[in-house]
Order: structure tokens, then sequence, then C-alpha cells
């Protein structure tokens, strides 16, 4: 499933191709530059037929008259000759190749298009690597590789953090603006348009490497859905956090708008609901990135929630609940014995709360700001403590370590530390960090979303995915007619109802049901029954039952007149909140649950949750309490408290159907199905089922 990059990116001899000091706007020089300012270790070769001589070394006409074979050719000329230089390369031994150039195909012409299939086909059958093209290089720090044509990236520090960018522009500046605030990379790779490794590919190189700690990603496309949610998959057992900011937010296609499920999901969500699955931390911006990294680097994580937060400032402390409140985050209740010993060393008034602001005058004092978080998170309520902090803004300020260092040393909880916003970074700043061992977080947003994050990976590392044998099955099992038996059989009922073939017995039915009662009409031209006039409720008498379904007969008719009608459901009226729950597979990622809202205004408010399956009893807890409308399951505005366990167990016992009879079944859709009071379970009203 992966191609390896490490012949790449661990290169021990290097080719120049189109060396020269000017051409390709001046890049072969830089990066010949970059390799010789590293000091790396290995051979690198110039290729040009117009030069004989360059930088003081010799320079050779082709690839084939380099006298030893080449790990790695750097691409630097024109696209139209890059394939046949890789031609001639993999004849004389070459590895891999890394292209610069665009024009593979990204223009939409047939010319680039060619040229692109070529080097596909010559990496299929020779097994030759290849970076881009139209990307910008590589760094591989421990191997002094510096294969990016910008001297701003030579400072770069060793360290644990693995970087793929598919914008190759953005890269650089984002590792100067991390290495600014004290990060340390292993690898930091510019994938470009991934015509043979992609960002899969070098993300299990980045699992696979013992140096890398955390791995971070700019993502504007996964070209390989299947073996990104593999290599997450691996990261996660690992423990080895992705944080990534993914770019293109769209909605799924056309198609899927014909199902209500496939519609709320769409593209995005689908992406957001397998990064949970699998740990994978979807960072709000660039910026947000470099604040969770930092953290992640501490190597510790929250063994639940609870979040205390001290500082001495009253205006920052009402924005950090703000904040805190836009994350969701669980402010923890500290215990009373907390507060008694608060009480002894903050100042009289000074309320012993969480967040604690303990003024101003403390600020100067850091040994006993430190002493009083020191209480702080030795509560056993508190899973994590962020404490405000300043660091040097000027090379003459020092600023003593020891008190972060000692109050980190003094338990195995995180400790962060936050400004109330975002400051230039002084060598002194860089070394307080590195001293105190915690991170500096810069900003009161970013700060609460780092603890999110956090919070979440923390979370994901403990959780255990439900095990599930795929059972074989027969197709027929959910044939017409048979829809509400199976759910049944797997803990889903129906409300009492009976089928009328034709408008000569629905009266009849009804009777038998009791009145009132509701009444649909089966037809495959009226999948969505609402919108054809297809649904009536609240039905009292026979005379009405049978003008009713006359009358939608007529209705979808007159919409379609080739229109199948193969009868008429009658239902027991059922009262109670009417929900979503619907299963269906994304093409590239695989099944999926939606629960939400439902009735006639599901799609219009689209309040809904999003679940990669196998899922959880824990995750579809989750599910619901996210939803706007959690708080009407419960005791709301004098109405009873719904059966909130009878869904959860229906959003099992629905995702439970779909995998066992997902070779034949392409998806499932209740809407509604009702939720009872407490106790009373819950019913499924309007089922929708589609088979492959």
């Amino acid at each position: 499933m992966f191609k390896s990059p490490a012949v790449l990116l661990q290169a021990k001899s290097i080719a120049i191709v189109g060396a020269s000091e000017t051409g390709a706007g001046g890049w072969p020089k830089k990066i010949y530059q970059n390799l010789e300012q590293a000091g790396f270790p290995a051979k690198v070769y110039l290729v040009n037929p117009g030069r004989q001589e360059l930088w003081g070394k010799e320079v050779y006409p082709d690839l084939r008259s380099i006298p030893e074979p080449i790990d790695l050719a750097l691409c630097l000329i024109p696209a139209a000759a890059i394939p046949d230089a890789l031609r001639e390369g993999v004849e004389c031994g070459l590895k891999a190749g890394l292209i610069f150039a665009s024009r593979f195909g990204e223009e939409g012409t047939a010319e680039g298009a060619a040229r692109a299939q070529a080097v596909k086909i010559l990496c299929t059958q020779t097994g030759l690597r290849v970076m881009g093209p139209n990307c910008m290089g590589a760094i591989s720090t421990r191997q002094a590789l510096r294969i990016y044509p910008s001297p701003r990236v030579r400072d770069l520090a060793n360290g644990p953090v693995g970087v793929v960018f598919q914008s190759g522009g953005t890269f650089m500046f984002w590792l100067q603006q991390a290495a600014v605030r004290g990060l340390g990379f292993s690898y930091a790779i510019s994938s470009g348009n991934e015509l043979d490794l992609d960002l899969s590919d070098y993300i299990k190189f980045l699992v696979d490497d013992p140096d890398t700690k955390v791995i971070v990603c700019l993502v504007e496309g996964i070209r390989r859905p299947h073996a990104f949610a593999e290599a997450a998959r691996q990261a996660l057992v690992l423990g080895k956090p992705i944080v990534l900011v993914k770019v293109g937010r769209s909605e799924r296609g056309k198609a899927a708008a014909k199902s209500h499920t496939g519609a709320l999901a769409g593209d995005d969500r689908i992406f957001d609901a397998v990064c949970h699955k699998f740990g994978v931390l979807r960072a709000h911006s660039l910026d947000d990135m470099i604040e969770i990294t930092l953290a992640l680097m501490a190597a510790r994580l929250p063994k639940g929630p609870a979040v205390a937060m001290s500082g001495f400032s009253g205006g920052a402390k009402g924005l950090l609940l703000d904040y805190a409140a836009e994350a969701g985050l669980q402010i923890a209740a500290i215990s009373s014995g907390t507060a008694t010993q608060l009480r002894d060393l903050i100042d009289p008034g000074v309320p012993a709360e969480n967040p604690l602001d303990i003024g101003a005058g403390v600020a100067s004092q850091p040994q006993k700001f430190t002493d009083i978080c020191k209480i702080l998170v030795d509560d056993p309520n508190v899973d994590l403590i962020a404490i405000q902090a300043s660091l040097p803004a000027t090379e003459d300020e020092i600023f003593d370590p020891s008190p972060y260092a000692k109050l980190v040393q003094s338990t195995t909880k995180p400790v962060l530390a936050y400004g109330r916003m975002s400051q230039n970074m002084t060598k002194q700043a860089i070394a307080l960090q590195k001293a105190a061992g915690i991170p500096f977080l810069q900003g009161l947003p970013e700060t609460t979303r780092v603890i999110r994050h956090l919070i979440n990976y923390a979370k994901a590392t403990v959780s255990s995915l439900p095990q599930h044998e795929y059972q074989a099955a027969n197709a027929s099992s959910l044939q017409a007619g048979e829809i509400e038996k199976t759910l049944a059989n797997y803990g889903i009922p129906a409300p009492s109802q009976m089928f009328a073939n034709d408008l000569n017995t629905v009266s009849a039915a009804a009777e038998q049901i009791g009145f009132p009662v509701a009444l649909k009409i089966v037809s495959p031209q009226a999948s969505h029954k609402t919108e054809v006039g297809g649904v009536q409720l609240n039905l009292t008498s026979s005379q009405s039952v049978a003008a009713a379904a006359a009358q939608m007969q007529v209705r979808l008719k007159a919409i379609d007149p080739d229109a199948l009608v193969e009868g008429f459901l009658i239902q027991e009226m059922v009262k109670g909140l009417e929900m979503i729950v619907g299963v269906r597979s994304d093409p590239q990622y695989g099944p999926y649950l939606v629960v939400g809202l439902g009735g006639i205004y599901v799609e219009a408010l689209n309040d809904t949750a999003v679940c990669m399956l196998p899922m959880t009893r824990e995750r579809a807890d989750e599910m619901l309490a996210s939803l706007k409308c959690s708080p009407i399951l419960g005791e709301y505005r004098g109405e009873a408290a719904r059966d909130r366990e009878a869904l959860i167990d229906a959003m099992l016992a629905l995702s439970k159907l779909f995998l066992d009879h997902q070779t034949w079944l392409s998806e499932i859709e209740i809407n509604p199905i009702t939720v009872l009071t407490n106790g009373k379970g819950v019913r499924a009203i309007d089922i929708r089922a589609v088979l492959i």
C-alpha cells in the first residue's frame, strides 16, 4: 500500500541536473549552497551539458557520464526534458528523482498529461521514487540534506517534528515561524503534485521514523484515502499525533443530495469523522498548528477533561472563560481542601476559585505564583493546568525559569503557559521556554483550542473501537415488506402497522390498527414521501383514510404519470421527538452514521453529527451531546425526558445491521425515528433502504 521515500530523504549521493549560476531562477545555486552550508557529507554531482566546471567542481554532461550510480537526481531543467533525463538515470542505477517544474498535467494540456503519464509508468516499471512535480524540495536535518531553493531554511534545528506540506511556498514561511517559536524538525517535505510519492507515503515514513514524535501537515487533497486512514491508524497506535490544516471545504456532489444521509455528511464532515476516529487533530489555522505542536512536544497528555487556569488579570480571565466556552472546555471544580490552601496564599478578597485570578501583585513573584499553581494542579479534580506567563520581550530581559521547571517536575499532569497576545520571540524567550520545560502558548483563543486538542488526542489514544465480525447475508432479508422485521430483529421497533395493496383495503387496515393513524404511500418514485404529498397524519376515520389514499395516488401520478404505486402503509400515531439516523458508505473512507434532528426540517437546520463505523456507545453519546437539540432529549420546559439510551441503542443497532449487510446494502435511513419518553424506547417511523 505504501511506497517509501527513504532513498530520497536519506540519499547518499545527489546529482543537480541543470546546475547553473542563474538558470531555473537561481535555484540550482541556492540548493548547492544550502548543501554546502549544511555540510552534507555525501557526494554532490553537477550536470549541465553546457558547462565543464562550476563552483570549483567538475560538471558532467548527463547522468550517464557520472562515474557511479546516483541515489537522487534533482531535476532543475524544463519539464519537457525531465522524463527522458529520469529514464536515462534509471538505466544508470538512479533510485529517486525530485521534480521542481510544473506543467505535468495540472495546466490541463494533453502534452502535460502525457508527460505525467510517462513519469508514472517509469515509476511503476522500475521502482523509481519521485517527489513532485511542482514542489520545492525537502529537508532532512539529521542527514544535513537541504534540497530546498532558499537560504531561509538553513538554520532549522534538528528535532522531533516531521512536516509534510502540499504547498511549497507556505511550507517555507511556516517552518521559519515554527522555528522561531522553538520547534525542531526531523524531516520537512514539500510534496507538490504527487505523481508518485504522496501524502500518505510521507506520513507512513514519519510514523516509522524513530526520531519523529509529532507529524504536521498542510493538506490540499487526499489522493489515497484508504492509505491515509491506515497511516493515521498506525500513528495513533504508536502515539504519534498528526496535526493538520486542510484547505478546500466543499460539499459532496449533487448525486448525494438524493439522500439526506449523504447530503448532511458532505466531504468535509466525513473527513472530520475520519480524523476523529484516528485521533488526527485538525488545526484552526497555520498559527494554531504551531501552538498545538508545541504543546504536544511536551509529551504529556491529560487523563481527563477537567482544566484549571491561573492568571493575574481579571480581564484576561473573563476572555479566557469566553474562549473556553467556545472550545467546549470543562472548567474543573476544585475541592474545598484546595480552596482552603489557596486562601492562605492569595490576597484577601480574591475568590479561591477556578479560573484563579491572583492579581497583578503576584505576577512579579514567580515562585509564589508557581506555588499557588502547584496547589491547583495537585487537586484530584484537575487533569491539566494552564498558567499565565510572560516571555522576555527584549534581549535585555532575563527571567528565571526554575519556578516553572520545578512546577513541571512536581507533577505528571500537563502544564501549559499562555500569554494574552502573540509576541515576538527573542533568543532569551526561546531559552526560557526550553529551560522551563513547558510550552509558552501565544493568545487566549489559541490556548483554549490547544487544550481542546490535547484532551481530544488523549481520549483517542485510550479509546478502543468495537470489534465487529461481518456476517454474510442474503439480499432478500431486506426486500419490500421485510425491512421493519429486520430492524426489529436488530432492536429497532416500528409502530404497529399494516400494509394495504390498494385503495380498496386501506380503510380496513386502518380500522384494525386503531385510530388515529398515519398513512404513507409506497412507491419507488416516492423515496421522500413528504415532497410528493405522500404522508397524512392523525387520520381519525375510515372515510378520511380512504380519501387521503386516493388523493396521494392522484398527486403522485400528476408528478410522474409512470409512477408505480405498490400500496399504502398504515401506522399507529406515535408522539415524540423526531430524529434522523442514517447509515451509508463513503466511496473514499467507508461506512458512516449520521444522527440529528429529523423530520421535515432535517436539511434546513442540519443539526447533525457524523461518525465512521464501527462505533462505540461512548462515541454515540458524544454525538448526541454535540447536537444543538441535545437539551430537548432531557427534561425541557415541562416536557418529560426522552429515551436517550434507547436512541443510542438504535444507533448502535443500525450501524451493526449496515456492517452485517454492506456487501449488498447501499444505505438505510430512518427519518424520523421517534424518541419516546424515558423508558418507552424509540419507533422507526419512516424507513428508506437502498440496495447496491
